[in-house]
């Protein structure tokens, strides 16, 4: 595997740069791009692109608007932009991914986290069709990880309370209130507690490592929290929905106490509307035990190689 580059690309509609990292295998037979959740970075997802490369995986990974790298350098983190912020972060891949798949010969699986699962959604909702023109690179699967079925109803309902919050607080700035809404709850089911972020893993050292990057965990800001929630209300409305290919195989995996995934009833409900929606393979693994990030718990080691099978049985299921 060669050492990866952090490499950059503009973006549309601010003088700012797009950073991203860039795993290369040596003979790929499969390209996963990674979307990242809130509040972290695509580093993170290095131990995943190492061990992938060792299978013929190539993998990349960007550090989405408001978020690492790229948030740091354009003095904007936390922030995904002053207006439409959620429509931007969806655009920023579909501009990425483009320039990626001029560099990538080997099929495209796209992998979301948290966050990132519903920003992978919304793309293949939106701009799949451009993977799949004759000489494109072609779109063959979608990994949804830490995700969930979120009802429209209540996303509308939170986003009145994130359009009062930035009405009271301003647009760049956090919410106490939305935070405690939205993310501080997640602890209560994990008793006793050692951090306020144990919902994260049950390995105390991943634990303490996001707790220290300057990169994770952050507030992020009202306008950010209108944006996501917007978005989430068009994601699975009924008729967006319906958009997805109905040949796109979907893996869905998270932990079976995973508060983002209401402790598994909400990945169960996404898999049942995918089911519905007659998309013609979706694929569950509920993790026992298993908190929000599965990548990144004490059983890792048993998440990379179920993904590696998976993404193995889409490949040769393509040859």
């Amino acid at each position: 595997m060669q050492t990866p580059n952090l490499c950059k690309v503009p973006f549309n509609d601010i003088k700012a740069d797009h950073y991203y990292f860039n795993w290369q295998a040596e003979n790929p037979k499969l390209w996963v791009h990674i979307m990242h959740g809130m509040a972290e970075h695509s580093e993170r997802y290095k131990s995943l692109a190492k061990f992938l490369n060792q299978h013929d995986i190539s993998v990349t990974a960007d550090d989405h608007r408001g978020h690492g790298v790229t948030g740091s350098k354009a003095n904007s983190l936390y922030h995904f932009a002053d207006k439409n912020g959620w429509n931007k972060l969806i655009d920023d891949q579909r501009q990425l991914i483009t320039h990626l798949a001029k560099q990538q010969s080997a099929p495209l699986i796209i992998l979301g986290h948290s966050m990132g699962s519903y920003m992978a959604l919304e793309f293949c909702q939106k701009y799949s069709y451009l993977l799949n023109k004759k000489g494109a690179t072609q779109l063959r699967g979608l990994v949804l990880s830490g995700s969930g079925y979120s009802a429209p109803t209540l996303s509308r309902f939170a986003g009145l309370i994130a359009l009062i919050e930035r009405l009271r607080l301003g647009k760049d700035k956090s919410s106490p209130v939305l935070e405690h809404l939205s993310i501080g709850h997640f602890n209560r089911q994990f008793k006793p507690v050692r951090t306020d972020k144990d919902w994260i893993s049950s390995d105390p050292d991943m634990v303490d490592k996001y707790i220290n990057d300057p990169w994770c965990g952050g507030a992020i800001s009202t306008q950010s929290w209108l944006d996501f929630l917007r978005g989430l209300v068009n994601i699975f409305s009924q008729r967006q929905l319906r958009s997805l290919p109905k040949n796109l195989p979907i893996y869905l995996f998270s932990g079976a106490l995973d508060p983002v995934g209401n402790a598994g009833s909400a990945v169960k409900a996404l898999k049942d509307k995918l089911l519905k929606l007659n998309i013609e393979q979706v694929d569950m693994q509920l993790y026992p035990n298993g908190r929000h990030e599965m990548l990144n718990e004490v059983n890792r080691k048993t998440v990379y190689n179920d993904l590696l099978g998976w993404l193995n049985q889409i490949y040769n299921a393509n040859k």
